[in-house]
């Protein structure tokens, strides 16, 4: 399967506030073979999230697929979840700091203060609104993801910036 090029830091398609998807655009017959190429990007790159900026279009729409990476190799697979026009309705006071990295930051690390609860409406895939509460991990990804829909990378979001490191030193002193 085909992947996109990924929009890597600098590319000004990372700091825009992405636009609404419109609702038809998930009736297009098209529509899921892109679904399928996001995917494929993801996992090739080696992600567990995926935004539509970080291909280089400035739409409300995202791929997520929480499982093992090089980096987080005893992570837990989860289901594939598309998300369109997400909106955190509510996120708990309490925060958690982890590492991130970013496909669009290629090689760095640093760690990220991320709500540890987030209440979320997006559409799916079928054009279905859901709201859903996720914590943990997960959270912290769907957060990650809708940053990048709203134009913040998560050094944004760093407190402390030495924490920031390349993948070499955080693979030899973190993990």
């Amino acid at each position: 399967m085909n992947i996109f090029p990924l929009t890597q830091f600098g590319d000004p398609v990372l700091r825009k506030k992405a636009k609404r998807m419109k609702p038809l655009l998930v009736t297009k017959p098209d529509f899921p073979q892109f679904i399928a190429q996001m995917f494929s990007t993801m996992r090739r790159a080696d992600g567990v999230g995926l935004a539509a900026p970080q291909i280089g279009l400035p739409l409300r729409f995202a791929v997520i697929e929480v499982g093992p990476t090089k980096s987080r190799p005893g992570r837990k697979k989860s289901e594939r979840i598309v998300i369109i026009n997400p909106k955190i309705l509510s996120a708990s006071k309490e925060k958690a700091y982890d590492w991130e990295g970013c496909l669009s930051l290629d090689g760095v690390r640093g760690k990220v203060p991320r709500h540890r609860k987030i209440i979320v409406r997006y559409t799916d895939e079928k054009g279905v609104t859901r709201m859903r509460t996720v914590s943990g991990f997960l959270a912290r990804v769907f957060q990650h993801e809708i940053d990048h829909l709203n134009g913040t990378l998560y050094v944004d979001r760093m407190d402390d910036m030495k924490t920031l490191s390349t993948l070499a030193e955080f693979r030899k002193r973190v993990k």
